[in-house]
């Protein structure tokens, strides 16, 4: 491990990023020296589903629809399926952890997960697609809270934005790894790679059978309340809306996007993929000024990125080169939105009530998930190639507008509240 340690930092600084180094080289590692192996295992297996739930799985159900009459809004109604099975199973996924366990609940989302692949395997028609879209759902938000809750939980409060912010970088990198299954291969060919990366993230999980989670589970009931939850962390739950809303309709939209330039799949699965990089380089920076400064600057340096990004794309859509530096950037901070909402949510709550904390999170990312893939496929039938770029623009001032708000009501309301 010390060696692969030394190797990732001179690797860090040859190519050029000495903050990365010095993050590597930080306690972030004496953190996890007591639980190194669970914890490379538990990240691991994180990721390996995360490339097939999020990287993979919406651009596999858009592409087999493609071909299909289905018009773009049509096919954004089928990538939110999955987004709603998310939403409405969440609120039941603490009382799961609570009965069975964090690692039998991992084995459920792998189950679903497997048995939405096979449905691909067996017919991909519509029908199929929804039952398989129903499947995913369940498996992807079952592995969402478990993993998130067990990273906060793992984590000393003094690295905790650090190591949330390494997580969500390999959140980020599977994302950028799922497109990538599509450069030269056939549809079914990517599926049945899908089933070989979930056994494979199953084999880590079993590896992360041992997890101080279990200290969650021994005081049910405790903490705040859901109203005083919402209450605290609702900026983070305003942020990660908007997060869900960019990522997923750019994962599974943007190859249809990119369709009106005659982009061929390909193409448009490398300019994906650099969205998601984009998520996995810029977490741990992210992390970093959550723990040395604060919230609010992180959060409106990704707004700043949002806007900025989104419109150099619309102005420059035919670019390619143009197209892949922003969209990298707008993947960071899209994805650093939800990072930082993580980190938020878990330094403001106790022990027993982060899985409620991390499904407040996951719900409201997952209404972004929902909403945004079907806003952004009526906005490509209304507005060809500029309603889904200008739909994130204006997500993203609405969110500095919420910020700003929110940060004047609570710097009045105390200087209100001084005798």
């Amino acid at each position: 491990m010390r060696a692969l340690h030394v190797r990732t930092i001179n690797s860090a600084k040859s190519f050029g990023l000495p903050l990365l180094a010095k993050l590597i080289q930080t306690d972030l590692m004496k953190t996890i020296s007591g639980t190194k192996t669970q914890t490379i295992a538990l990240f691991s297996g994180s990721l390996l589903f995360q490339i097939i739930q999020v990287g993979t799985f919406p651009i596999l159900i858009s592409q087999f629809l493609s071909g299909s009459s289905l018009s773009s809004f049509a096919i954004g109604i089928f990538v939110a399926v999955a987004w709603i099975v998310v939403f409405l199973a969440g609120p039941f996924v603490p009382s799961l952890i609570a009965d069975v366990g964090p690692h039998r609940s991992n084995l459920f989302a792998s189950c679903f997960t497997i048995v939405s692949l096979v449905m691909l395997v067996l017919s991909p028609t519509p029908a199929f697609i929804g039952l398989s879209s129903i499947a995913m759902g369940m498996g992807l938000i079952i592995r969402w809270i478990v993993c998130d809750t067990l990273v906060v939980h793992v984590s000393a409060t003094h690295v905790r934005g650090r190591m949330i912010g390494l997580h969500e970088a390999l959140m980020g990198l599977g994302i950028g790894l799922g497109p990538l299954l599509f450069v030269g291969t056939d549809l079914q060919t990517v599926v049945w790679i899908c089933i070989a990366i979930a056994v494979l993230g199953q084999l880590a999980f079993f590896i992360a059978n041992h997890s101080p989670i279990a200290e969650l589970e021994a005081e049910p009931g405790k903490g705040p309340g859901q109203k005083f939850l919402i209450r605290v962390i609702l900026t983070a739950l305003v942020a990660a809306f908007v997060s869900g809303l960019i990522e997923n309709s750019a994962i599974a939209l943007l190859p249809l996007y990119f369709e009106h330039v005659d982009f061929s799949l390909q193409i448009s699965a490398i300019l994906v993929s650099s969205f998601g990089f984009g998520g996995t380089l810029l977490q741990p920076a992210l992390g970093y000024i959550a723990d040395r400064w604060n919230y609010y600057l992180a959060q409106m340096l990704c707004i700043i990125f949002i806007i900025g990004s989104s419109l150099v794309v619309l102005l420059f859509t035919e670019q390619m080169l143009v197209s892949l530096v922003a969209l990298f950037f707008l993947g960071g901070a899209a994805g650093g939105l939800n990072t930082l909402a993580v980190i938020e949510a878990g330094r403001s709550q106790n022990a027993p009530q982060i899985p409620a904390a991390m499904t407040a999170i996951a719900m409201l990312y997952t209404l972004g998930g929902i909403a945004g893939p079907v806003a952004s496929g009526a906005s490509l039938e209304l507005f060809q190639n500029q309603g889904m770029m200008i739909l994130f623009v204006l997500s993203g001032a609405v969110l500095a507008l919420f910020l700003v708000f929110h940060r004047y009501q609570a710097t009045f309301g105390a200087d209100n509240r001084q005798p």
